[in-house]
């Protein structure tokens, strides 16, 4: 048991208590206000070495406006934690005014005084209000922007360390009020610093109330008492009580000083940081016998290892920001020396690291001089941003375009750039592509307009506003229905929406009216846009269900076919004409001829016959041609039709008519390729073409069908073969003198069935004779509307 407590403490430097904290400390005396002592953390606090606070004015750390009422209140009040208006005070730092919550407190002394600070942060920092619930009223508070609390005090000369400088002529007038033991009572109330003493010789331990508060004890509970050192290592954390049991057993039997940061857990179970201070000293007079103590201090450090362990979970957040951004970041110092750079840029560059941190921002930025970048770095201030473009040099001498965002900020006092900066290569190459893109819309012959997924015209291009007359100003805003010559009925509209929403192209003809009034025709195509492509047309489609994209809008491509139209309605109205008189004037001819032929000599005969087998070529001939014109005259409407079930119908159709011939198949169950519907017709003149020009009593003719990448059909005889000159009649040059002559229109037909389906026609001799012709078709990629020809 410590019985003499008090003549202990008031035996002991008040310094104990202040130097228990890191908090910035300034002492002052109660008559002029001087400051005597501060510590380092009040000169880093102010931007200047502590001992140049000593023998200052206390009210000349406060702005001038602030002194007055400032002098007021302590004149008046023995603790002060405002001002008479309610207001907190600000202090002139080294970077600036800062705002502070002040307690003052006089000690039972004339010349003491001592002062707290409670809060420190910013001015216009709105995270700190000035009330007692962001100073915690008497209790500690920690400001995220500057050191913690502080508080004032008094010590002698010889008693000031490394930690603090003080003004010797003012010690003495502190002397009598450090020696008094109801000063750490103060000072405790003020610092939040608890005291406890251990009795080496007796081994006995006192603790002041702040240590039992600290450990959620009571010291007025009367049933409470002062532990024994086991008893009080068992109070701090398991994995921390070596360190501390350490660290006394040292002060002890070595006194060895110590000052450890370790946890505690209170009897509620709260574990808290705490900063653990105590070295050995003698008490009292040697001569008349002295006390040997431990003296200890602990100061509960809670929120402050809290905001360590925030302000170190926010370094590592942004180290890994830093390192693992998407973009480059350079720091570097207004003249362009480079600081630091993430490892995108390094990337970028092809440099490593240490060949960057010796470079100049102007050795890799080649878009601005460095004269330029340097004006630029002065001009801004601190907190402002600037958005420029230039080009970034790799090592390799290459260029690359960058969009660059500069930000002037303070680091440790010193201002430097942040540059983050974005290579747009590929945001270049898109630009120039849609560039390219606008100026082929803008130069096409074609009437193109974009609309929303409701309709609505949102471009039209030049090509537009001459078929139809409409300015783009009139049109945009519209709807196409501004186009509605009323020659379409409902159901065409109906379809194309159901198409085109469907996430389907609509390819029709329409007749549309002119702003004139006038109608034209076109060919239309309607794509739809999409926020993406399917993967897989059977797994969604394209209307925003399951598997397929959203349609966006709409683009459409007319194309002005008014003059083809005209011109197929005039040879239209000349093919009924022609084939209806021909037709009928060469039967009559037949008529006679056959009358002539039953009824005249021999030698009539012979001329009859030769009328008949030349008209009868010529009916032939009218017909074959009726057909290539009826094939030129369609739209080519390809569509998915299963070619092998299409061949199997036709060559039994074949079969049937040409009893006299071998007509076999070779076909697999399905083949879906893209066509025409007259696909068939082209077989069969194939197949009729075959048998008809054998020079074989019993003709054969093989059609087949192969599916890979393509669909073939190939048709093979074994008659002469296909003359050389009737192949050449797909040559553009011979064509027409070789029709004249009525030669090879069968085959001429099916080159443009094919060619309209898409396909491909190619010829080949048969081995050991014969002829083979191979039509090749796109297979299909979807069966949908799949017919059999």
């Amino acid at each position: 048991m410590i019985d003499n407590t008090a003549d202990i403490l008031s035996s002991l430097s008040a310094r104990s208590l202040l130097e228990a904290t890191d908090q910035p400390c300034l002492v002052a005396t109660a008559t002029d206000r001087r400051i005597v002592w501060a510590n380092e953390a009040a000169g880093a606090l102010f931007d200047r070495p502590a001992a140049e606070l000593t023998d200052r004015s206390l009210l000349s750390v406060h702005p001038a406006e602030e002194r007055k009422a400032y002098r007021r209140a302590l004149a008046t009040e023995g603790k002060v934690e405002r001002l008479p208006d309610g207001s907190s005070l600000s202090v002139e730092c080294g970077d600036g005014r800062k705002r502070v919550s002040v307690r003052t407190t006089r000690v039972d002394h004339d010349e003491g005084l001592v002062v707290r600070w409670l809060d420190v942060h910013s001015d216009g920092d709105e995270r700190y209000a000035d009330s007692d619930e962001s100073t915690g009223g008497d209790g500690p508070s920690h400001a995220d922007n500057g050191p913690p609390a502080g508080v004032a005090s008094v010590d002698r000369p010889s008693s000031v360390g490394e930690t603090g400088h003080t003004s010797e002529a003012s010690w003495s007038q502190l002397d009598a009020v450090e020696r008094r033991s109801h000063l750490f009572e103060t000072l405790q109330e003020v610092v939040d610093v608890g005291v406890w003493l251990y009795d080496i010789e007796s081994e006995s331990l006192w603790w002041s109330d702040h240590v039992f508060e600290l450990f959620g004890r009571s010291a007025d509970d009367e049933s409470v008492s002062h532990p024994d050192l086991e008893e009080a290592l068992e109070g701090f954390h398991p994995e921390d009580r070596s360190t501390v049991r350490e660290a006394i057993e040292g002060a002890i039997e070595d006194g060895e000083p110590y000052d450890v940061v370790v946890r505690i857990v209170t009897d509620d179970g709260e574990t808290r940081w705490v900063r653990a201070k105590a070295e050995s000293r003698s008490v009292g007079d040697i001569d008349a016998g002295s006390t040997s103590l431990i003296c200890g201090t602990i100061h509960d450090v809670t929120d402050r290892k809290a905001r360590e362990r925030e302000r170190e979970r926010d370094r590592e957040r942004l180290e890994v920001l830093f390192d693992e951004s998407p973009n480059v970041i350079i720091v570097h110092d207004l003249e362009g020396n480079v600081i630091d750079v993430n490892q995108k840029h390094l990337e970028n560059l092809g440099y490593d690291r240490e060949e960057v941190l010796s470079m100049h921002v102007s050795e890799f930025e080649t878009g601005t001089s460095r004269e330029e970048l340097e004006q630029l770095w002065r001009e801004m201030d601190v907190g402002s941003h600037r958005e420029l473009r230039g080009h970034h040099r790799r090592k390799d001498g290459s260029t690359f375009p960058v969009e660059v965002w500069l930000n002037k900020i303070e680091i440790d006092g010193e201002e430097r750039i942040l540059a983050v900066s974005r290579d747009i290569s590929e945001r270049k190459r898109r630009e120039r592509k849609l560039e390219q893109f606008r100026k082929a819309i803008e130069s096409a012959g074609h009437a193109i307009f974009l609309t929303d997924q409701e309709g609505t015209i949102e471009y039209v291009n030049p090509a537009f506003e001459e078929i139809t007359g409409y300015a783009a100003s009139e049109a945009v805003g519209e709807t196409p229905s501004i186009l509605n010559s009323g020659r379409m009925d409902e159901r065409y509209y109906r379809e194309q929406w159901e198409t085109i929403l469907a996430g389907e192209q609509w390819d029709e003809q329409i007749i549309n009216r002119r702003r004139s009034g006038g109608t034209y025709h076109a060919h239309q195509t309607i794509a739809p846009i999409t926020d993406g492509d399917a993967e897989d047309e059977d797994e969604g489609g394209s209307d925003g269900t399951d598997g397929g994209p959203t349609v966006t809008g709409f683009v459409s491509i007319q194309t002005d076919i008014t003059e083809r139209i005209e011109q197929e309605q005039q040879l239209n109205t000349l093919d009924r004409v022609l084939r209806h008189n021909l037709r009928n004037g060469l039967n009559v001819v037949n008529g006679h001829a056959e009358v002539i032929q039953a009824d005249g000599s021999d030698d009539v005969k012979s001329h009859a016959t030769a009328i008949l087998e030349n008209t009868t070529e010529l009916l032939e001939t009218a017909t074959k041609g009726r057909k290539v014109t009826t094939v030129l005259l369609e739209p080519d409407r390809k569509k998915p039709i299963d070619v092998a079930a299409a061949v199997e119908n036709t060559a039994a159709a074949v079969a049937d008519a040409e009893p006299e011939a071998d007509v076999i198949v070779d076909a697999p169950s399905q083949a879906v390729g893209t066509a025409t519907e007259r696909i068939a017709d082209a077989v069969a003149e194939l197949l009729e073409n075959a048998i008809r020009h054998t020079d074989r009593e019993r003709p054969s003719v093989t059609v087949s069908v192969d599916v890979d990448e393509t669909v073939r059909i190939r048709v093979a005889d074994d008659g002469p073969g296909i003359p050389e000159m009737e192949r050449e009649i797909l040559d553009e040059v011979r064509s027409e003198d070789d029709l004249y002559h009525g030669s090879g229109l069968g085959l001429w037909f099916v080159y443009w069935v094919v060619r309209k389906s898409g396909g491909q026609l190619e010829f080949e001799e048969n081995d050991p004779r014969g002829s083979i012709v191979t039509i090749k078709l796109d297979r299909a990629r979807s069966s949908k509307g799949l017919t059999s020809g």
